[in-house]
């Protein structure tokens, strides 16, 4: 697959130049160009012709979820080959955690998580790691924390067709990925087990993949509709990624669960120091409940609070973003033709 614009129309006035200067300045090694004056020209389409021509995995950063909705549904249009993915917060509401003095009432974190933008921000992190012609649509939420792209890509399973695998050391390996099983209520993240069949609902896809074994030897993979359980089509290999971006490998869990308790220990010497005891009893009962979590289930509620010990990174030290899932030599658009409107 590549880049390929489909158009009903070729670039007209202006836009030619403009492409032209911008792919020489690309392969002249400029770091940074400016496309002035571009609202109402047709920037959409400009931008579409010149990923054809350079052919590297593009981020295209725009300031709020309307916009880029918009530039994801033209991109679509343009460029029906590739790989065209959104990046946006997945949140349709969220309330941080508070604590309230007066009343000694604490108030946990509430989130609602929409399932169908977090299946299209794993859609976007997973192509990246398939494809070259991968383009994606982006908030700010493209520099906010993410999991580490190495361990993202490192705990990947794949399953082939026609060999031998052990069924319930597979069920294990799914749990490490975040999966959950679930026989019952088959959705998104989860996976079932049917006698001799595992079903499995991948954390990008609409559809599920169902590994049939006969004995340990997975005798055929299939996709299927997970509502009506129709097969959709017959798969000779699948690599199942997990389903939560924040991942790691039994190791280095071992090893962040010792970094959290160190820390732990560091911030309850600071408080009983201060005669915070109420506090420091909350403190420690809060993230000794976390660490059971992550020893039991390698996953608890919030464990973005421990990415930097989760990905070994030392205090103060930059997270992981989306930008890190691209390769070195990926492209930046910044659309800015509507900044002013901001607050508007």
């Amino acid at each position: 697959m590549s880049f390929r614009v489909e158009a009903p129309y070729k670039p007209t006035g202006d836009q030619p130049l403009a492409i032209t200067q911008l792919v020489e300045g690309l392969k002249q090694g400029h770091r940074h160009q400016t496309l002035l004056g571009a609202t109402g020209t047709g920037k959409t389409a400009v931008m579409a012709w010149i990923f054809e021509q350079v052919q590297r995995p593009t981020l295209v950063l725009a300031h709020n979820k309307t916009l880029v909705s918009q530039l994801w549904g033209e991109f679509r249009d343009f460029l029906p080959d590739a790989a065209v993915e959104m990046f946006i917060s997945y949140y349709d509401e969220y309330t941080p955690e508070a604590y309230v003095p007066s009343k000694d009432l604490y108030i946990e974190k509430e989130a609602s998580i929409n399932e169908e933008i977090d299946r299209l921000r794993h859609a976007a992190t997973q192509a990246l790691f398939t494809r070259r012609d991968v383009l994606i649509v982006a908030s700010v939420s493209a520099i906010f924390g993410l999991g580490s792209p190495h361990d993202y890509g490192q705990v990947v399973i794949p399953i082939r067709a026609g060999e031998v695998r052990n069924r319930d050391k597979l069920l294990r390996q799914l749990i490490d990925l975040q999966f959950e099983r679930n026989d019952i209520d088959f959705h998104r993240g989860t996976f079932r087990v049917r006698g001799d069949t595992l079903d499995i609902l991948p954390a990008n896809s609409e559809t599920a993949v169902r590994i049939e074994f006969w004995g340990d030897e997975i005798e055929r993979i299939v996709e299927l509709d997970p509502l009506t359980g129709e097969i959709l089509l017959t798969r000779t290999a699948v690599d199942i990624y997990p389903a939560k971006h924040f991942v790691t490998t039994k190791d280095k869990l071992a090893i962040a669960v010792r970094s959290i308790q160190d820390e732990l220990g560091e911030r309850l010497r600071e408080l009983e120091t201060q005669d915070k005891v109420l506090e420091a009893a909350r403190l420690k009962q809060r993230t000794m409940y976390d660490l059971e979590m992550l020893g039991e289930v390698g996953y608890c509620s919030g464990i973005e609070n421990y990415s930097r010990h989760m990905d070994g990174r030392s205090s103060g030290q930059t997270p992981w973003t989306l930008l890190d899932y691209f390769p070195d030599d990926f492209l930046l658009f910044v659309d800015e033709s509507h900044i002013s409107q901001i607050g508007r």
